[in-house]
């Protein structure tokens, strides 16, 4: 007699392939299964990326989300993260096409969906900094948001997820080129918003525990240029805490 777990790998090995044969149920009993768990696995691809389905359409969108079930089935009960692979599998999919922008697109969609169920920390605000000497700013590290997902794409994602957040919206130069933004989650809602080059850097090396002097190398950021960037992230409520970091030990 077959043990729970065998009937239960029979089970799924059947809802995922008609060929495959199930020791639990007969096929007409598990064509409603298999049925039901495409349908929902659909749904939740299109609650997940809603730009991406809007730009390529219903009918290649589900074209798409079923080759993506074959590679990638859901190893969890909670369909939420169904999609977490979907982006790397468009990488491959469609390779290097004129549609390979659509990966980047699908990764701005997956950062809002994780942020949607991300915990944001208290913000700092700009006093904060009161507590340390002028001569150490060069030392500190800045805790960032750990829900704050930053993005760098060869083409214009930010600006197509913006354009499309109505339907029949316009399809978008890709001559655009490169572009860099944030994501976030706000009380209500979840920010997609596009900064320039030099602040996506600033911000990469400071979510890498980079000192603040690092950073600024990191970024070719000016002294000058450094007050405005500080203003934008303690005023966006990016960081989480601040540190000294800790100077080597010296040898003698």
């Amino acid at each position: 007699m077959a043990s729970l777990r065998e009937l239960q790998r029979s089970f799924a090995a059947a809802l995922r392939d008609p060929a495959v044969a199930c020791a639990v149920l007969p096929p007409a009993n598990l064509a409603i299964y298999r049925n039901n768990a495409r349908a929902a696995f659909l749904a939740a691809l299109e609650l997940t990326f809603p730009v991406v389905r809007r730009r390529v359409g219903d009918d290649y969108f589900r074209q798409l989300a079923a080759h993506f079930r074959e590679r990638a089935p859901s190893r969890s009960g909670d369909l939420h993260w169904a999609g977490r692979d979907f982006a790397a599998f468009l990488d491959d999919y469609l390779g290097d096409g004129d549609y390979a922008w659509l990966a980047d697109l699908a990764r701005i969609e997956w950062s809002r969906a994780e942020c949607s169920v991300a915990v944001a920390l208290p913000a700092l605000s700009a006093t904060a900094l009161a507590r340390f000497a002028a001569q150490d700013f060069e030392h500190l590290v800045f805790g960032l948001q750990p829900a704050l997902k930053l993005h760098s794409s060869s083409y214009p994602v930010i600006t197509v997820w913006l354009a499309n957040q109505t339907e029949n919206a316009p399809p978008v130069d890709q001559s655009l080129g490169c572009e860099f933004g944030m994501v976030l989650p706000r009380a209500d809602h979840t920010e997609v918003r596009p900064i320039n080059e030099r602040l996506f850097l600033f911000l990469s090396a400071l979510q890498s525990a980079l000192p603040l002097g690092d950073a600024m190398t990191r970024a070719a950021l000016e002294v000058e240029a450094l007050t405005g960037a500080l203003e934008f992230i303690f005023s966006e409520g990016l960081v989480s805490s601040l540190t000294l970091k800790e100077s080597p030990p010296t040898t003698s």
